[in-house]
């Protein structure tokens, strides 16, 4: 069972938990975090009260796990997932533990849902997933009652297929200038999955106007980003939804080059600079504040 933290930033109630079942080893564990990233995309640019279609979504550089959510009726409320992704991916990460499994999602003790990580599968398959010795058992009490839409799309000017928004047509890009410190990837994944997360809570379509800041407790990798000064009056202005869709191509960069270090990023909308973003060691962080 996790252990109770902060995490990240985001407010997780006391009482929702996470319940993993292991089956097989998985992939390499970046896919673990790659996939989950372009999942939680998805996820943050809906309304975080809203109910999430049961999915499935992969990537064209990291085809497994595939990352597959099931919950009552026709979906799960976007909160729960956005919660069960942080609390599963900092779960692995915190125990070394990267494998194929099905991690059960509880809310005031009654099961809500769950997410699958591994190869493509039927939901009705995920349920007889083992359990791991010394797991606690749940009584299952729901089932899915449909099977997932694969969420991954091909597109000649995405050719990792990272899954695209119909949300929005504005093509969000960036320029990524790494200058300082190196971090541990785990590290840079996690600061994306935080700052996802806690972007998730803002309906997408309103104006960041505001510096915003997140890290993950205990790893000393800071996300921070702001709109440009001074602020634009007109379209492209800088919103949730642009921070959200330019967080995996941030990711896509630094896993294509294997650079992972303290980095200074434009984000663009239609080719307009709209956000400034960095990612900072926790002692530049410090020096910062005290300066």
């Amino acid at each position: 069972m996790l252990p109770r933290t902060n995490l990240s930033q985001v407010e997780i109630p006391k009482d929702f938990m996470i319940y993993p079942r292991f089956s097989s080893p998985g992939p390499p564990r970046e896919g673990f975090f790659y996939n989950s990233i372009i999942a939680l995309q998805e996820v943050a640019l809906g309304d975080y009260n809203a109910i999430m279609p049961v999915q499935s979504f992969s990537s064209g550089r990291f085809p497994e796990p595939h990352v597959q959510f099931y919950g009552m009726g026709a979906g799960l409320p976007r909160r729960y997932l956005v919660w069960g992704l942080v609390m599963s991916i900092w779960n692995m990460l915190f125990t070394s533990d990267f494998r194929n499994s099905l991690v059960l999602l509880l809310y005031r003790y009654e099961e809500v849902g769950g997410i699958y990580f591994g190869p493509q599968e039927s939901v009705t398959r995920l349920l007889r997933l083992p359990t791991r010795k010394g797991d606690t058992t749940v009584t299952r009490k729901i089932l899915p009652t449909s099977e997932p839409s694969n969420s991954t799309t091909k597109d000649s000017s995405n050719p990792n297929n990272i899954t695209i928004n119909p949300l929005t047509a504005n093509r969000v890009t960036v320029e990524i200038n790494p200058f300082g410190s190196p971090f541990p990837s785990s590290n840079v994944f996690m600061a994306i999955i935080s700052a996802l997360s806690e972007a998730a809570v803002h309906p997408s379509t309103d104006r960041l106007q505001d510096p915003f800041s997140s890290h993950f407790e205990s790893l000393a990798c800071y996300f921070v980003t702001r709109p440009v000064m001074p602020p634009r009056r007109t379209p492209p202005i800088y919103e949730w939804r642009h921070l959200i869709q330019a967080l995996p191509k941030v990711m896509e960069y630094m896993v294509a080059r294997a650079v992972y270090r303290e980095s200074s990023i434009e984000i663009k909308v239609d080719g307009v600079t709209v956000g400034l973003a960095s990612f900072f060691d926790e002692e530049r962080v410090k020096g910062l504040k005290e300066g």
